[in-house]
């Protein structure tokens, strides 16, 4: 008897495109591996966003003071985007305690947020149907699902970008000035959290502004202003702040990698990127409906205005887009709608063969499980990761207080996993000059694995691992000091700095 009510009540919701289906298959997808450590893709973006969230709780929650971890012996305000994802997440751990359930639940949260608010922006602009399609797929496709629950603030700017869209065509429709503000308002958070919003949310809305004669009304054209005006103001800060302390992500300046426009130019960056969309974004079958609704509805549309506008992005910022896969998520709130559209005209014209229709959805969402397993949830695991047993080996072994020579690179998963503070060296980095130097600012130990360097990573240089290992163990050491990692069994070192006073 419950059985045949669930399935009456399920039979309803998916008769009628409810969105609740959608939008708890989406929850269920985002909830895997929510107690997971920070460890695997993108581990060290995650690190770096979890360690200033941590370190906001321990210093009052002043929110115009980010810090790292990898600062060493200095205060570790860094030059950063705006933190407001961070300063969330520390408020959350100030309610609850730190834990990162905290920080993906808020993630997830916003995720979710985002399902609804495209379904609502997609039914507006097309029907019911296509955009319970479209939704469907953009809560499965893996790169939407896995970013939706990273310690990232990925998925809070996602939500606010679909959700300024939303309610700009909701004011071009009722022409209700709160619906304008509060879309202006999200527009402008989004572009603080990261300045690429400004153009793959800012193009469409001002190409529909231009398509509806209302550019000059209302006098629109003050929010832009005021969006640019408040992204100055925190840039220029953070900027400030960040030739005053020496740390920074590298967003300005002439020694940042972000903008290297002479990869224009090269082949292999349109080839590499064209491939990483079509299997990681798409799963290639979710291409052919996109290129279907295009082909019908033709390119005057919101959605495919998104898409170019996401793509010049790529060309504004051609590293970081082509590296880091996170960049070409804002795809997916504009072809989405795309596919679903194509999806339901493509279901129409095939309306007697409904079993190709089932292998396709099928294929899709299977697809989506595999990669989202293999390429994502399996990289979480501790046994997958060795710079989990090395944190553990500091974090067993040594003080919370005590400074850490951190030889993984450029990576902070070791140093936030081991809740300690520390420098980021790469092995050529290590001499005896650089060790005693680091010792003289204060570093305790020096810690590492022998089987990577950053979590992603190999360390193979086996010239290099010699070197290293006579640095670091050799045979003069005291037993009165700590040394763990010398042995050939040993994956992961831990050397008490005192003991090389030999140097």
């Amino acid at each position: 008897m419950i059985y045949r009510q669930i399935r009456f009540i399920l039979y309803n919701h998916l008769k009628n495109f409810s969105i609740w289906p959608v939008f708890f298959l989406g929850l269920t997808l985002r909830l895997v591996n929510i107690n997971a450590p920070v460890l695997g893709v993108h581990s060290w973006r995650q690190a770096d966003t979890a360690s200033i969230a941590r370190n906001f709780l321990s210093n009052d929650l002043i929110f115009w003071q980010p810090q790292v971890n990898w600062s060493g012996s200095t205060s570790g305000f860094v030059e950063c985007e705006f933190p407001l994802y961070q300063y969330l997440v520390a408020n959350l751990y100030k309610i609850f305690g730190v834990n990162e359930v905290f920080a993906r639940g808020l993630s997830i949260t916003f995720g979710c947020l985002s399902i609804l608010f495209l379904f609502r922006l997609t039914k507006k602009i097309f029907n019911l149907e296509v955009a319970w399609w479209g939704t469907l797929f953009y809560s499965i496709l893996p790169i939407t699902v896995f970013y939706s629950r990273t310690i990232q603030p990925e998925s809070l700017m996602i939500f606010l970008g679909i959700f300024s869209l939303e309610r700009w065509i909701t004011f071009i429709n009722t022409k209700n000035i709160k619906t304008l503000l509060l879309s202006w308002l999200s527009f402008t958070l989004a572009v603080l959290i990261k300045v690429l919003p400004l153009f793959w949310i800012g193009i469409p809305i001002l190409i529909s502004a231009y398509q509806r004669d209302l550019i000059f009304k209302y006098k629109l054209y003050i929010f832009p202003i005021l969006t640019i005006l408040a992204c100055f103001i925190w840039y220029s800060y953070s900027y400030e702040m960040g030739q005053s302390t020496g740390l920074t992500f590298g967003l300005w300046g002439s020694d940042t990698d972000r903008y290297s426009w002479l990869t224009l130019l090269e082949f292999r960056f349109y080839l590499d990127l064209l491939i990483r969309i079509l299997f990681r974004n798409f799963l290639l079958l979710g291409f052919f409906p996109i290129f279907l609704s295009i082909k019908i509805i033709g390119t005057n549309n919101m959605f495919f205005i998104g898409i170019l506008s996401v793509l010049f992005t790529g060309l504004i910022n051609p590293s970081s887009f082509a590296i880091h896969e996170y960049y070409q998520l804002p795809l997916m709130i504009f072809s989405c709608p795309l596919m679903g559209y194509g999806f339901v005209r493509l279901k129409r014209t095939s309306y007697q063969n409904n079993i190709l229709i089932f292998i396709f959805t099928t294929l899709m969402f299977l697809s989506s499980l595999i990669m989202l397993k293999i390429d994502y949830w399996d990289m979480e695991h501790k046994s997958r990761q060795p710079v989990w047993d090395t944190s553990q080996l500091i974090k067993n072994n040594t003080n919370q207080s005590d400074l850490i020579i951190s030889i993984t690179g450029g990576d902070p998963t070791m140093l936030y996993l081991a809740n300690r503070k520390g420098w980021l060296v790469s092995p050529v980095e290590i001499t005896e000059k650089s060790i005693l130097e680091w010792k003289s600012r204060g570093a305790k130990y020096i810690s590492g694995s022998w089987n990577v360097i950053e979590s992603y990573n190999k360390f193979s240089d086996e010239k290099l691992k010699k070197r290293l290992s006579k640095l670091i163990c050799n045979t003069s050491i005291s037993d009165q000091f700590y040394r763990k990692g010398c042995e050939e069994k040993d994956n992961s070192y831990l050397i008490d700095l005192q003991s090389l006073n030999n140097f």
